[in-house]
């Protein structure tokens, strides 16, 4: 069953900064992601604190996003991206109505 993983967290610097740092990983790692079942992957932005960091993944699984997250290597892009550690939560459709 596919899951919606949200992921918060403070920014450790400047939007632009940090821009930067998110886009060369996540591009560096953008194929080993969707095989280890990542469907897609948003980013979004507090407008009133541009630190404030929201993404959203859906993944094909719970074990294979766990999975993907446990690796060192996104750990340690965590670490460079955010002031501490981020607040993981998943979510699994409801099949309310929506719009």
């Amino acid at each position: 069953m596919a899951v919606t993983i949200t992921i918060r967290a403070r920014l450790k610097g400047d939007q632009a900064a940090m821009q930067k740092i998110h886009d060369q990983v996540t591009g560096a790692t953008q194929e080993m992601a969707k095989q280890a079942g990542d469907i897609s992957h948003e980013v979004f932005l507090n407008p009133m604190d541009e630190r404030d960091f929201l993404g959203i993944d859906v993944w094909q699984s719970a074990e294979q996003a766990q999975a993907f997250a446990a690796d060192a290597r996104i750990q340690e892009f965590f670490g460079q991206l955010f002031e501490g550690p981020p607040e993981v939560t998943a979510w699994v459709d409801s099949g309310w109505n929506r719009w």
